[in-house]
């Protein structure tokens, strides 16, 4: 695999250097096994010269974008800048945009994480795909960009050639899954092995502290609080109302007052949530995700989901299969 990072100004240097030795290491290995070593990467800026990363260390890079080097696959690391700071780096990001439009376009992976989201959903690169990106910058993503298909529990999603990964140290997640697509699964999973990293699947929804989820809006996020950690057990509106204490009654009042539908429309919409997850990032069998989104009936959550989704969710799975190749 053949890989290039994107290295702007403010960028996070972690994930150049992590990089780089994760990738040093399965070179190793794949020698000590006597398999063919084949991972190679470069720096790139965007006109060739050294980077003043986030937190003023300065990165040297190996080249620039408009060299006619060939990668398999582009990594966009986030970055450490405030808003006057992004404004003013405007223009940079509506070059690198541009390039990796063109780069996406002749045929290459592409994976951003954290902020560096940003950077695609600005290229217009999101437009209408599945994404994340870290909790705590959901809110402005979807204000900023409306259209993107967000996926708020996942840690990384894959769409069309284009991976998204959640949070600042997200980028060992982005590089295991473009290992994965480049080379294949067995050669991802002993990359992890060998650098001792946790693969297991995983949601962001245990990393979001209570105190973010109230501050949103009361009501709402405790109650989506309430539905996401309900377990196996089927969340009604009536333990629903229960546990926010509110009435039947004033619960379906105050729901439709903020979201113009009833909390069992809020309910169901947020197991599918889940469950779309679980489809697109694990293997788990159709009856054990019914399950785990609280539904003990199967064809109670096939219902559920073609509803909302329009299709049956094994055409779910195997049209995200299809849009990660």
């Amino acid at each position: 695999m053949k890989l290039a990072i994107l290295a702007l100004e403010g960028c996070m240097h972690s994930a150049i250097a992590g990089v780089a030795d994760i990738l040093s290491l399965a070179n190793h290995v794949m020698q000590q096994s006597g398999a063919k070593s084949d991972f190679s990467w470069q720096t790139l800026s965007l006109d060739g010269k050294p980077v003043c990363a986030g937190g003023g260390r300065m990165v040297a890079v190996d080249g620039g974008i408009g060299q006619r080097t060939r990668f398999d696959a582009i990594l966009v690391p986030g970055n450490l800048v405030d808003h006057v700071t992004a404004e003013r780096l405007q223009p940079q990001y509506d070059r690198a945009g541009a390039w990796l439009r063109q780069q996406h376009a002749n045929g290459r992976l592409i994976g951003a994480f954290c902020s560096g989201v940003f950077l695609l959903a600005g290229a217009g690169l999101l437009d209408n795909r599945r994404a994340t990106i870290t909790w705590w910058l959901q809110g402005e993503l979807r204000q900023r960009h409306p259209c993107i298909d967000l996926a708020p529990d996942a840690v990384v999603t894959v769409a069309d050639r284009i991976v998204c990964a959640a949070g600042p140290m997200s980028w060992v997640d982005l590089l295991l899954r473009l290992i994965e697509m480049v080379e294949g699964k067995e050669t991802a999973r002993l990359c992890a092995d060998y650098a001792v990293i946790d693969t297991a699947q995983r949601t962001q929804s245990i990393f979001m502290p209570v105190g973010y989820l109230l501050s949103q809006d009361p009501l709402l996020t405790r109650a989506d609080l309430l539905v996401r950690r309900t377990g196996k057990s089927a969340m009604t509106v009536k333990r629903l109302a229960g546990a926010l204490g509110l009435s039947e009654r004033t619960l379906n009042r105050k729901f439709r007052e903020l979201t113009h539908e009833p909390p069992q429309a809020f309910i169901m919409r947020r197991r599918v949530e889940h469950a779309r997850t679980l489809l697109e990032t694990t293997t788990q069998p159709i009856k054990a995700i019914a399950r785990t989104t609280g539904y003990e009936d199967e064809s109670s959550f096939r219902k559920a989901f073609r509803k909302l989704t329009l299709m049956s969710p094994q055409a779910y799975r195997a049209r995200r299969m299809e849009r990660t190749m």
